[in-house]
């Protein structure tokens, strides 16, 4: 009878293993046949490149003029990452939060730019404190006239297609190519891909399963470090794309990272001291 049971439980475990793995299997095959067409030219893993994580928040307000100002004035960055948000009168500007004021009460996306334009911004994490809110032009133009990469985060949930293109638009009239946009939303991903093919986005996660899928249906990647592993960058570079991980403030997580091969590493901090005695 024992023997009977143990045969019973050993056929039943074997035939649900294989359930399973049949079940991951045709999962990949789907999202593999969905994948979108590999650049011929991509150079994953050649070289890390740093952005600055809402300017260089480490030192200044983030999201203020004058974080992007220092960010453009430091060799060690490539790119000044932003969060953007439309007023109800349609101004983009750059905030984490829709709340981003003194008074939480207050809405970005509720509010018409003139009467936001000049409130005091809430203390951020540093204790730091904003005086006036940073239009998305202006972030724009000093990305431009400094050549770096504006990354910019579409933060807005609701945030329309037009609203969209209006950022790729305005991107393209101050940085040219050298702009990427992303996001958590896949949609807002995809409707800036349908507009235009040629921009470049990247898919934001939390989780790591959720990164591997996003890799696998042909999307560049950027993953916050807690869920970062050499599986998820070897995966998106088989397949052509590239990976960003954030935000990395210990250099010897940068360090970690860097080892790890990873195209993209989102900081607070200027490490140019420390990476170049590396």
């Amino acid at each position: 009878m024992k023997r009977a049971l143990k045969k019973i439980f050993i056929i039943t475990l074997c035939a649900f293993v294989v359930i399973v793995g049949c079940g991951f299997g045709i999962t990949y095959a789907v999202l593999n046949a969905n994948a979108k067409e590999m650049p011929k030219d991509y150079t994953a893993g050649s070289k890390v490149r740093f952005i600055a994580h809402r300017g260089l928040s480490g030192e200044y307000y983030e999201n203020g003029e004058e974080a992007f100002r220092a960010a453009a004035d430091s060799d060690f960055f490539y790119g000044i990452e932003t969060d953007v948000y439309f007023t109800a009168d349609g101004i983009p500007v750059c905030a984490h939060d829709d709340n981003a004021f003194e008074n939480e009460d207050i809405l970005i996306t509720g509010s018409l730019f003139s009467d936001i334009k000049d409130l005091p911004l809430k203390e951020n994490s540093y204790g730091f404190r904003g005086t006036e809110i940073c239009t998305f032009e202006t972030y724009l133009k000093i990305c431009g006239a400094s050549g770096k990469a504006a990354i910019i985060e579409l933060k807005q949930e609701d945030m329309t297609d037009e609203q969209i293109i209006y950022i790729i638009e305005a991107a393209r009239e101050h940085c040219g190519d050298n702009f990427v946009l992303i996001c958590f939303k896949k949609s807002h991903v995809e409707a800036a891909e349908n507009h235009d093919k040629s921009v470049v986005t990247q898919h934001l996660s939390n989780y790591g399963f959720l990164g591997l899928l996003s890799a696998w249906d042909g999307y560049n990647i950027s993953l916050t470090y807690k869920r970062m592993s050499k599986t998820l960058v070897n995966e998106a570079h088989k397949r052509g794309r590239e990976v960003g991980v954030w935000t990395v403030n210990k250099f010897g997580l940068v360090e970690k990272y860097a080892d790890m091969g990873v195209d993209y590493i989102t900081t607070n901090f200027d490490f140019s001291e420390e990476w170049s005695n590396r």
